[in-house]
């Protein structure tokens, strides 16, 4: 198994123009990708965006109308999931009620053809390391309701490794848990990356559980990619509009710009555009982006502060300012918050440090 002995090379996975309808519906349109031997992907988007309907295909659970995949630059399109050799793991776990953990693992052996299925004591032996490998050691006689759902999704990953898969696809693989496990077991997810070195698939619709987990990220909408990059990436330098908004955390201004530039909250920043852009833009700041500065100064644009709440290391503030019916959010550093320089009602001054803006075309 992966992690045990020589380890076998990880499997290059492309795709080129894949497309799926459902009637009317373009579940996917002309999407190609390419993923990397050995990364952990992540498939980021909101529901709708094809994400899942990605994932379906590349495993072969999905048909598609158009298009090809490719597993190390062999043509892997009408193969089916087993012919494939994917492990695949869902939301819900999946997991046979009936069974005990040990032989919920070792389903995917012993369904195998006779002449290539492991032997009992071969099979047993694989279990309880692949238990291990998942923390679970000691657990073989439980049954599903007998474990916590962080307890159940390590089952359903140790069963989808058992079949020593190809390729790990995971669809959702902590959605039904709740905040903390999700984070203990995102940690533990990269950790069990690093182990086995499979190429990994993973689809989420919660933004830090990709920028945390994934090696890269790939950003859907409406059936098609929208942005590919890494986390860093992603996060530093959305591609588009709708990147930004959707990551959230920033505040939208509508502006203007003028030879590619345009000013936004006191300062000037390049326009994303090939040329000397001048017309409608749309601007993106995020709440760090934006520096509180005092009325003395009499520094960029002045807003009011409307509430304060102190978090963490930092605090946020909610800013009105005139001519914008929306109020804005600033992240500042604590200190000014500890310092009494913030208080409810407060004339200050606000300007951008950082901004991304768009032409309007």
């Amino acid at each position: 198994m992966p992690g045990e002995g020589a380890r076998r090379a990880p499997v290059r996975i492309d795709v080129e123009e894949l497309g799926k309808s459902y009637g009317s519906f373009a579940a996917l349109d002309n999407v190609s990708l390419t993923v990397r031997p050995g990364e952990l992907l992540a498939l980021l988007g909101p529901s709708g965006s094809g994400k899942t309907t990605l994932l379906r295909a590349i495993a072969g659970l999905t048909a598609t109308e158009e298009g090809t995949i490719r597993f190390d630059g062999e043509d892997a399109t009408t193969l089916s999931l087993r012919e494939r050799r994917v492990g695949f793991v869902f939301q819900q776990y999946a997991l046979f009620r009936h069974m005990t953990v040990f032989d919920n693992v070792a389903f995917g052996l012993r369904v195998r053809p006779r002449d290539e299925r492991p032997r009992a004591g071969e099979i047993a032996r694989r279990v309880r390391r692949l238990l291990e490998l998942v923390q679970l050691p000691g657990l073989e006689r439980r049954f599903p309701s007998q474990l916590s759902g962080g307890q159940r999704q390590r089952v359903a990953l140790a069963r989808a490794l058992a079949i020593e898969p190809n390729v790990l696809l995971l669809d959702e693989p902590f959605g039904a848990l709740d905040a903390k496990v999700r984070k203990e077991l995102r940690r533990w997810l990269r950790e069990l990356h690093t182990e086995t070195g499979l190429t990994t698939i993973f689809v989420t619709h919660d933004q830090e559980e990709a920028l945390e987990l994934a090696d890269r990220v790939v950003i859907m909408r409406e059936g098609k990619v929208e942005q590919v990059g890494t986390p860093a990436d992603i996060y530093d330098e959305p591609a588009t509009p709708y990147v930004c908004e959707f990551l959230g955390g920033v505040a939208r201004f509508e502006t203007n710009a003028k030879d590619g530039e345009a000013d936004i909250l006191g300062s000037t920043f390049p326009v994303e555009s090939d040329g000397d852009y001048s017309g409608p833009a749309l601007a993106y700041v995020r709440a760090h982006e934006i520096e509180i500065v005092s009325r003395e100064l009499a520094q960029g644009v002045p807003a009011v502060i409307r509430a304060v709440r102190p978090f963490g290391p930092t605090v946020t503030v909610e800013l009105s300012i005139e001519g914008r019916a929306e109020r804005i959010e600033a992240e500042v550093p604590r200190e000014l918050h500890s310092g009494g320089e913030l208080g409810l009602g407060q004339g200050v001054f606000i300007r951008a440090v950082s901004a991304r803006i768009f032409p309007v075309i």
